[in-house]
């Protein structure tokens, strides 16, 4: 495991401030089945992962489960990180600024003949993780701490 790792379904029932046996009664499960997600024993079903979701208050948990569970799911959807309200919609404005001055005229320019000729690529691959980031900020966005 690597350093700093937190099982996203233990960190959700921490969230919720429940112990197991309770966490366990809340989502109609085992205790037992409770401690195998919580050591990346076995994985939980999408149904209890909706409503682990619910029962913490956190949808990003959703999010986690699929990236998660899925290596196709981790090569195309960005790794979200909980932050604060006001952090995200910084973030995300400060991505947004940064790709419309520099990576929104790249592109259409690029975009205008309809390929990608080879002395444009590499300023299409900067575009491309321009807006990665912008992706990635909204995402944080959509996810952030509201109260």
């Amino acid at each position: 495991m690597e350093t700093g790792y937190v099982n996203i379904y233990f960190s959700a029932r921490k969230t919720a401030g429940l112990t197991q046996e309770r966490w366990a009664e809340l989502l109609g499960l085992s205790v037992d089945a409770v401690g195998q997600y919580e050591r990346d024993v076995i994985l939980p079903s999408d149904e209890v992962v909706l409503r682990m979701a619910e029962a913490a208050g956190q949808q990003i948990v959703c999010y986690w489960h699929l990236l998660h569970k899925s290596r196709v799911a981790g090569t195309v959807l960005p790794d979200v990180e909980r932050k604060s309200l006001p952090q995200a919609v910084l973030n995300l404005l400060d991505r947004f600024e940064y790709f419309s001055r520099r990576g929104m005229k790249d592109l259409i320019r690029i975009g205008a003949d309809g390929k990608v000729d080879r002395q444009e690529a590499e300023i299409y691959d900067l575009c491309l993780q321009d807006l990665r980031e912008l992706i990635q900020a909204a995402y944080e966005l959509h996810y952030a701490e509201t109260n």
